[in-house]
């Protein structure tokens, strides 16, 4: 039964456009997958090597100084940036989508101008250090001025701040005292 069985199917015509169609497609999928995890394969022996324990952190180029930020623990690092569904996973819903556009794109942002954003934040940090020692030195104070009371004496004489409408007018009052 066995022999007749493919006595049979090699006499069946070959195989139809639409079915070598959809063969070849399944041949190209096969392919890109075997060298998608080649590539992921090659990508995370890249990232441990990068993040050993000589890895000192990150440089970063701040006007014409580099500044370098460590990381406490560079090997969890191979872990969750090895796959960048962990990082971009925050951001996306259930079916894949963006969802939280706003954060999404500061993120996006900040991950392709990293220096510029490390430079504006030393620059403001430089310029709020010198404000302070400006206003140190100089004793300069937020704080309102104290207004005197209502009169001030001086030398007998009474003196007494007008404010309104008759603010710039000065009046001088005499009054003759008996002795």
């Amino acid at each position: 039964m066995k022999g007749k069985y493919y006595d049979e199917i090699k006499l069946r015509p070959g195989v139809t456009q639409e079915q070598q169609k959809a063969m070849d497609f399944f041949n190209r999928h096969k392919e890109e997958q075997s060298l998608n995890t080649d590539r992921h394969e090659r990508f995370k022996k890249a990232t441990s090597e990068m993040f050993n324990n000589d890895f000192k952190g990150f440089d970063f180029n701040v006007g014409d100084k580099k500044f370098r930020y460590g990381v406490n623990n560079p090997t969890s690092l191979v872990d969750k940036q090895s796959d960048i569904s962990n990082i971009l996973g925050k951001f996306l819903g259930k079916d894949g989508e963006v969802t939280d556009h706003k954060e999404y794109h500061k993120a996006m942002y900040a991950a392709s101008n990293v220096d510029k954003i490390a430079s504006h934040f030393y620059e403001q940090g430089k310029a709020d250090a010198v404000k302070d020692v400006v206003n140190s030195s100089k004793n300069i104070s937020d704080t309102p001025r104290q207004t005197a009371g209502d009169s001030v004496f001086i030398n007998g004489l009474k003196v007494k701040a007008i404010s309104g409408a008759d603010s710039s007018k000065l009046r001088i009052k005499n009054r003759k005292f008996n002795n």
